[in-house]
C-alpha cells in the first residue's frame, strides 16, 4: 500500500513538472558514448546532460542497462540526489528521486523521505510538499521530516500550522534537538512574541535539550528588540566567550542600548560587530548607529570599509550623509556629496540630496540649500515626482522666493522637462506662495498644452486665467497652442485678430507665429501679406520671419522672389538648416544643380547633385562647378572631399582658373596648424595641370598655323591666348610660328 501510494504521488509530480520544456533528446535517442566510458561517473553524465538538454531519465536509463543485470546500489543513487540538491539543480535532483520510486531501487528509509520533501518544496512549492508529507506512513515520519515541515510554516510565518506541527512534535517525543526548537523562536522573534521565547528555553532546559549558538543569539535579538535589558545582559554574562555574537544580533543589542540611552555600552557593541565578518547589506545600519552612538572617525572607518566592498548602493549614502549631519559634520558630508556621490553613476536618489539641503538649512545657509534643491529638481535623471522635494524644500519656514521658482520653472522648461515644471507651476498655485502675474499664467498654460493637451490649455485659458491678467504675454501663449497644428488654423487666426483689436501686435513675436504656420502649410500669400503688415507698422523682420518667407518661397518654387529678398537680407539672415535645405531644394527643381549644391548643408547632398551634375555635364564640365563643389565641401569641413575632387580637375579648354586651387590652398593656411605638405602638393598639381593646358594650346595653334598657311606667304592670323585677348600676327609662316611659340610662352 505504501509503495503503491508513493508510486501515485510520483507520477503526479512528473504531470505537473515542465521537464519537457526544459529537456530535448538527441536525434537517435541517446547520449553520446564517451572515449573514457569506462570512468566516466554518473554524475558526469548527468551534468553533461544538463549541458545538451538532455532528460536526466534517459541518462539513467541508458547507465541501468550498461550495469547489464547488476544490482544497483541504492547509496549511489542517493549520493547523486544530496550532490544535486547541493548544487542547486533541484529539478534534477527531483527527477532521479521520481526515477528510484518508480524503479523500486530500494526499500525508503525516513532520509529519504526527508529529502523528497525537500526537492518538492523546491520545485513544485508548500502545498504539493505537504500533500507528499501527508502520504508518508506514519511509521516513516522521523524527526527530520518534522523539522523540515516545521522549518517551511516558520518561513512563511504560519504560527498556526508552526504550533501545530511544534505541538505533534512534542506529542510524539521528536524534540530532541535544537533545532526545531531554534525555529520556533525565530518565528516568535518575527512576530514580536517575547514571552513565548522564555517558554521555548525553559522548555529546552527541562528536556535536557543543549543550546547552541543560534539559539542565544535569536535569543539575545528577541530580548533586544523590546529593550528587555536585564534579560538581554544576564543571557549575555553566561555565555560571554562560549557563544559567537552574530553581526545582527550585535546590532540589534546596540540598538536596544541607544533606545536605553547607554552610547558606551552601544558603540562596545558596534566594535564588537566589526570583529566579525561584515554582511555588505549590514554596511548602512552600522553607519547609521555609529552616527547616533560614535565619533565621526568611526562612521569614517566604516565608509572606508564599505567602499572596499565596492558594493556602495543609495542606503549606504543616505546613512553615511545622515550620521555625519548627526556629528555635525557638514564640510565632510558635503565633500563625500559632490566628489563621491555626484560621480558614482547609482540612480538618482532624490533623498540624498534632500538630506544635505536640510543639512544646509540647520546651520543657516539657506542660498546654499535652495541652490541645491534647484539642481537636484532640474536633474533629468530625477524621474519621480517633485512634489516631495518641494515640500521639503517648504519647510521650516523657507520663504520659497519667487524669482527662484520662476528661474526653476524656466528652466525645467528650457531643458524640456515639462511634467516636472507644470508640477512646479501647480505647486506653486495651489499654495499660494506668492502674487502671479500674467508671465506666470502664460508660463502654466504653455505648459498644459505641452504636457495635458490643448483642450486643457483652453479650459485653463477660460476658467482660470482672470480677465486682468489676459495680457501679451498670455495670447501670445494662447496663439502658439493654436499654430502648433493646421486643424486649428481657424482658431490661430481669430486669436491673432483679437491681438491686433487689443492693440497686442507689437513686435514680431505674433507675426512669426503665424507666418511660421502659413511657411508649413504653404500659405505663400499669406506670408507676404504679414511681411507687409509688419513694414506698415515699422516692425522689422527678425532671422525668424526672414528663413519663414525664404523657406515658403523656396516650397512654391517661387525664385526670383526668394532671391530679391535673399540679397535684401545677405548682411542680417543666418540661414537655418531647414531654410538652405528648402532653397537648395527649390534650386535643384528649377535645374539650377551648381546653385543647389552652393546652398545645401549636407555633405550626401553636396555629392549626390555633384554625380547628378556631372551626368548631365559629361562633355562641358566647367571650372565654375569645380568651384561650386569644392566651396562647399570646405564649407560642410570636409577637406579631404574637396581634394579629391581637385584631383580630378582638368581646366577647361585654354583657360586655367587660379581661384580653383587658392580654395584649398587657403583652406591649408588657416588650419591651426599650417599643413606645408598639402600646400606644396596642391601647387605642384597646379603647376602640372597649367603645363598640360600650354600643350593643349600649343597643339591646336600650331595646327590652325599650318592648315592656313599653305600657298599663302603671308597670313594674318588669330591667336586667343589665355586671358581672353586677341592678338592678331602678320608675317610668314616661320615668322608666325616663332609668334606663336612666344606668345604662348609669354601667356602663361
Amino acid at each position: 500500500m505504501m509503495s503503491h501510494n508513493l508510486q501515485h504521488h510520483a507520477r503526479s509530480i512528473l504531470t505537473h513538472s515542465s521537464r519537457t520544456l526544459l529537456f530535448c533528446s538527441y536525434s537517435n535517442g541517446t547520449l553520446p558514448s564517451s572515449p573514457r566510458h569506462n570512468t566516466t561517473t554518473l554524475q558526469s553524465r548527468i551534468e553533461a546532460a544538463s549541458e545538451h538538454k538532455t532528460a536526466v531519465t534517459r541518462v539513467l536509463e541508458q547507465w541501468r542497462r550498461q550495469q547489464k543485470g547488476k544490482q544497483i546500489n541504492p547509496s549511489m543513487v542517493r549520493v547523486l540526489v544530496e550532490e544535486l540538491k547541493d548544487s542547486q539543480r533541484f529539478r534534477q535532483a527531483l527527477e532521479v528521486s521520481d526515477w528510484m520510486i518508480e524503479h523500486k531501487l530500494c526499500n525508503l528509509i525516513p532520509e529519504d523521505f526527508t529529502a523528497r520533501f525537500h526537492l518538492i518544496e523546491n520545485v513544485l512549492g508548500l502545498k504539493e510538499a505537504e500533500k507528499f508529507f501527508e502520504s508518508v506512513p506514519e511509521s516513516q515520519r522521523g524527526e527530520a521530516i518534522y523539522t523540515a515541515l516545521l522549518n517551511c510554516y516558520t518561513v512563511k510565518k504560519d504560527l498556526v500550522k508552526a504550533e501545530g506541527t511544534f505541538k505533534k512534535m512534542r506529542e510524539i517525543g521528536l524534540l530532541l534537538k535544537p533545532l526545531p526548537y531554534n525555529s520556533m523562536m525565530s518565528l516568535y522573534f518575527s512576530v514580536r512574541k517575547r514571552d513565548k521565547v522564555d517558554e521555548i528555553m525553559q522548555e529546552m532546559k527541562e528536556n535536557n535539550v543543549a543550546i547552541d549558538c543560534l539559539t542565544v543569539n535569536t535569543a539575545l535579538r528577541v530580548y533586544a528588540s523590546v529593550s528587555d535589558m536585564l534579560a538581554m545582559e544576564k543571557l549575555l554574562s553566561v555565555w560571554e566567550g562560549t557563544v559567537k555574537l552574530h553581526c545582527l544580533t550585535s546590532l540589534d543589542m546596540a540598538k536596544a542600548y541607544l533606545r536605553n540611552g547607554n552610547k558606551v555600552k552601544a558603540r562596545e557593541m558596534l566594535l564588537r560587530t566589526e570583529e566579525d565578518q561584515i554582511d555588505p547589506e549590514s554596511y548602512a545600519e552600522l553607519l547609521t548607529l555609529y552616527g547616533e552612538a560614535g565619533e565621526r572617525e568611526d562612521v569614517y572607518r566604516i565608509w572606508d570599509l564599505y567602499k572596499m566592498t565596492e558594493k556602495q548602493d543609495s542606503d549606504g549614502f543616505r546613512a553615511l550623509f545622515g550620521s555625519l549631519l548627526k556629528l555635525d559634520d557638514l564640510n565632510g558630508a558635503e565633500e563625500i556629496y559632490y566628489n563621491e556621490w555626484d560621480g558614482s553613476g547609482l540612480e538618482f536618489d532624490y533623498r540624498i540630496p534632500t538630506i544635505l539641503a536640510s543639512g544646509y538649512r540647520e546651520s543657516g545657509q539657506v542660498k546654499k540649500a535652495d541652490k541645491l534643491m534647484i539642481k537636484t529638481i532640474r536633474n533629468e535623471k530625477m524621474v519621480r515626482p517633485i512634489g516631495p522635494l518641494l515640500e521639503e524644500w517648504g519647510k521650516k519656514g523657507n520663504l520659497m522666493e519667487p524669482s527662484y521658482m520662476r528661474g526653476l520653472i524656466k528652466d525645467l522648461c528650457d531643458s524640456k522637462q515639462y511634467s516636472k515644471a507644470l508640477e512646479a507651476s501647480t505647486w506653486v498655485s495651489e499654495r499660494k506662495l506668492y502674487d502671479l502675474f500674467p508671465e506666470d499664467y502664460a508660463s502654466r498654460l504653455c505648459l498644459i498644452d505641452n504636457v495635458l493637451g490643448l483642450e486643457k490649455a483652453e479650459k485653463f485659458f477660460k476658467r482660470s486665467i482672470p480677465e486682468n491678467m489676459k495680457n501679451y504675454s498670455v495670447y501670445s501663449a494662447l496663439l502658439t497652442s493654436y499654430t502648433r497644428s493646421s486643424k486649428t488654423v481657424d482658431k490661430a487666426e481669430a486669436t491673432f485678430e483679437k491681438m491686433s483689436e487689443l492693440g497686442f501686435l507689437l513686435n514680431s513675436t505674433p507675426f512669426n507665429t503665424m507666418i511660421s504656420l502659413y511657411s508649413e502649410i504653404r500659405k505663400r500669400s499669406k506670408v507676404m501679406k504679414l511681411l507687409e503688415k509688419m513694414k506698415e507698422k515699422n516692425i522689422e523682420p527678425d532671422n525668424v520671419t526672414m528663413n519663414n518667407v525664404l523657406r515658403v518661397n523656396a516650397y512654391v518654387s517661387a525664385i526670383e522672389c526668394m532671391e530679391k529678398y535673399i540679397r535684401e537680407w545677405e548682411e542680417e539672415i543666418k540661414f537655418e538648416v531647414r531654410t538652405m535645405d528648402a532653397i537648395a531644394k527649390a534650386y535643384e527643381t528649377e535645374g539650377s544643380t551648381l546653385k543647389a549644391i552652393e546652398m545645401t548643408c549636407s555633405k550626401k547632398e553636396v555629392y549626390r547633385l555633384w554625380n547628378e551634375y556631372k551626368k548631365n555635364n559629361v562633355s562641358d564640365m566647367s571650372n565654375e562647378g569645380y568651384r561650386s563643389v569644392i566651396r562647399s565641401l570646405l564649407k560642410l569641413d570636409d577637406v579631404k572631399g574637396a581634394q579629391d575632387i581637385f584631383n580630378e580637375w582638368k581646366p577647361e579648354r585654354y583657360e586655367f582658373d587660379s581661384r580653383i586651387p587658392n580654395l584649398l590652398i587657403s583652406r591649408y593656411c588657416e588650419e591651426e596648424k599650417y599643413n606645408e605638405v598639402k600646400t606644396r602638393d596642391v601647387m605642384k598639381s597646379s603647376r602640372k595641370k597649367k603645363r598640360g593646358l600650354q600643350f593643349e594650346l600649343f597643339k591646336d595653334v600650331f595646327i590652325m598655323f599650318t592648315a592656313t598657311s599653305f600657298g599663302v606667304g603671308i597670313v594674318p592670323c588669330m591667336v586667343w591666348l589665355c586671358g581672353g585677348e586677341t592678338i592678331t600676327i602678320w608675317g610668314s609662316l616661320g615668322v608666325v610660328v616663332t609668334g606663336i611659340v612666344l606668345a604662348v610662352t609669354n601667356s602663361f
